[in-house]
């Protein structure tokens, strides 16, 4: 029997992160809308209609048009109190995608991808913006809903420049960018496998002029209203985030694990994560970044063999460390769930209130004139302003640049022969002719060092737009793309803590070292011999003791549970260094893993690492 096809169902009010970056990462993932919230679509659309035919029927006679509704009836920002003729309300709400697609990239190339979001930001947004437009506040038609979920199902990904929105009045800018290939206008590729919505995938795929995307969908010209429901709300800025938490839940019990093995590198001591130290300070997320360690450290015949007290504080504080930066993700989280689940427009629509608005009531209790209060229907205000998110990103940004800072750390401990216990420096064999890791602490210290920049807050900054109408500016969408950037860098920082903690952990366990001795093993072997006869027999020793089947297993008697399976990991993608090689590969290799859960997946089978709940956003 052939497979059914997964999949989602939205409702305008419990999409989770999980289904989200399933959706935005795997094409082959569909979309489906529930009867319920399509028919509050259609309610919503019922108002705009009658708003229409009422702006048309005041000007019986000659009469001016007297109902004035936001971007329905009028100009859109700094024009909010210009009507717009009647005859010109449909070309009003497509003018609004072409004239905001106004965005720019990194260089002039139209065709370098690198100017563009990537294909999993592009499918993020739109299931977003689908999603709040199905809550049925505003007042879009049911076909248009049925078009963006098509353009999801067939893999439409528009080209949207990555600059051009201040994260206020939605994201305007990129979204005018996603949404006018409906005119015809802009270009699109379509992706078919993960692999296609990976960051930076090779655009291997063709470009298309948005005049062909008729041939791949049934494309719906916005009509009165949409085209502000299409661009209003933070929507780019609230994908990047959710995206991002999603990898920095797993980021963060990859951290745990990289510590977790800096440990058995170094046979450190075990006691600094006991449960009572973790209760005593009442913080959640370092009660589980300790836990966690202790259940990957299980098992471990290589934790505690080292004579000092305590460890160095890259070690030994890890879970502090660790666990503010899990408490941050859970406040990010629940900011992306709250947005993603909102309706973000402007005007917003509520048939089913059952009240009047507050200023109307307001203004009937103080006895004003009932014939000049305006149209009751559109509740016109500003939950487009992207400030919650702006500030989730910065704060998670933040956070994450600190678990590479603490893993950059570790890295430099484990190579550093008077910190690392007796491995030898750089962890490699025949040295002097052999570099070995050196160079992986470099590429994590300037990493880390790029983050300092990357981590200066964008939402404390603000730029007036639109004639200072829109005087107060969130900047989120800046905020969201360097997050978006420290995401990346940690997974390759705590890359490399792993691969110098699974290169120290075969020094440690394939040659014996004893942490407590005074000397390295080439040292020892040195005393008795001539120094380049010693190196050369260190290294031909080193080579025997992890080639082989029969190595595996010595590993896996002498590691934890948790720790064992990141080894295993690790090792099937990259070999243990036995002489200098091209280290960039190996990185690519370790960070690939980091960065697709398969590591975080393989160390899950083996520990169940305690999840991330949102903080309470009711």
């Amino acid at each position: 029997m052939p497979i059914a096809t997964p999949i989602v169902v939205l409702d305008g009010k419990s999409l989770d992160i999980t289904l989200l970056t399933r959706v935005a990462r795997d094409p082959g993932i569909k979309v489906g809308i529930a009867s319920a919230a399509m028919e509050k679509v259609r309610i919503g659309r019922r108002q705009i209609e009658q708003i229409v035919t009422e702006y048309h029927a005041s000007l019986a006679d000659g009469a001016k048009p007297n109902l004035h509704v936001y971007g329905v009836t009028t100009g859109f920002g700094e024009f909010k109190n210009e009507p717009v003729p009647p005859e010109d309300l449909v070309k009003l709400q497509q003018n609004i995608l072409i004239s905001h697609a106004a965005g720019t990239g990194d260089n002039a190339n139209a065709d370098d991808l690198c100017n563009y979001f990537s294909a999993d930001v592009i499918r993020a947004v739109l299931v977003l913006r689908l999603n709040t437009l199905i809550k049925g506040h505003s007042g879009v038609r049911e076909e248009l809903v049925n078009c963006i979920a098509e353009m999801i199902n067939s893999g439409i990904v528009p080209l949207v420049p990555t600059r051009g929105s201040v994260g206020s009045s939605g994201d305007l800018c990129p979204l005018a960018h996603l949404f006018v290939v409906l005119l015809g206008r802009g270009r699109f590729y379509r992706v078919q496998s993960p692999t296609d919505c990976v960051a930076g995938a090779s655009p291997t795929r063709l470009i298309h002029p948005a005049a062909e995307l008729a041939n791949t969908i049934t494309t719906v010209a916005p009509s009165y209203k949409e085209g502000l429901g299409l661009t209003n709300g933070a929507t780019f800025s609230a994908a990047m985030l959710a995206l991002s938490v999603f990898d920095a839940e797993q980021l963060a019990n990859t951290a745990d694990v990289a510590t977790a093995m800096t440990v058995e590198a170094v046979c450190g001591r075990t006691r600094a994560f006991d449960e009572a130290i973790h209760d005593a300070r009442n913080m959640q997320g370092q009660r589980a970044s300790a836990s966690n360690i202790r259940a990957n450290l299980k098992g471990s015949r290589l934790a505690d063999r080292a004579r000092s007290l305590q460890d160095a504080y890259s070690i030994r504080c890890s879970p502090q460390v660790h666990g503010a930066t899990r408490d941050t993700i859970a406040y990010a989280k629940m900011v992306a769930l709250a947005e993603m689940n909102a309706a973000t427009d402007n005007p917003l629509f509520f048939p089913e209130l059952g009240r009047r608005p507050f200023d109307v009531q307001s203004r009937i209790d103080r006895g004003d004139d009932e014939a000049d209060l305006g149209d009751e229907r559109a509740f016109s205000a500003g939950n487009f302003h992207g400030q919650p998110v702006a500030l989730a990103a910065d704060f998670l940004a933040i956070a994450l640049a600190e678990l590479c800072n603490i893993a950059e750390r570790r890295t430099q401990l484990l190579l550093d022969r008077h910190h690392n216990r007796n491995l030898p420096p750089n962890l490699i064999s025949r040295r002097g002719v052999n570099s070995g890791l050196m160079l992986i602490q470099y590429t994590a210290a300037g990493i880390v060092s790029e983050n300092k920049v990357l981590t200066h807050p964008s939402s404390v900054d603000s730029i007036p737009t639109s004639g200072n109408s829109e005087d107060h500016n969130a900047m989120a969408t800046y905020a969201a793309r360097k997050l978006r950037t420290v995401v990346g860098n940690a997974q390759a920082v705590l890359s490399i803590n792993l691969l110098a903690a699974a290169q120290a952990i075969d020094w440690r366990v394939g040659m014996e070292i004893s942490p407590n001795s005074d000397t390295t093993t080439q040292n020892v072997i040195g005393a008795v011999a001539d120094k380049l006869a010693a190196a050369e027999q260190e290294a031909k020793q080193f080579e025997a003791a992890v080639g082989g089947q029969s190595s595996n297993e010595l590993f896996s008697q002498q590691l934890g549970a948790g720790t064992c399976a990141a080894y295993r990991a690790i090792r099937a993608v990259v070999p243990t260094l036995l002489a200098d090689r091209v280290i960039a590969d190996d990185l690519r290799a370790v960070r690939e893993i980091v960065g697709n859960g398969t590591l975080a997946n393989a160390v899950a089978k083996a520990t169940t690492p305690i999840a991330i709940n949102p903080l309470r956003a009711d």
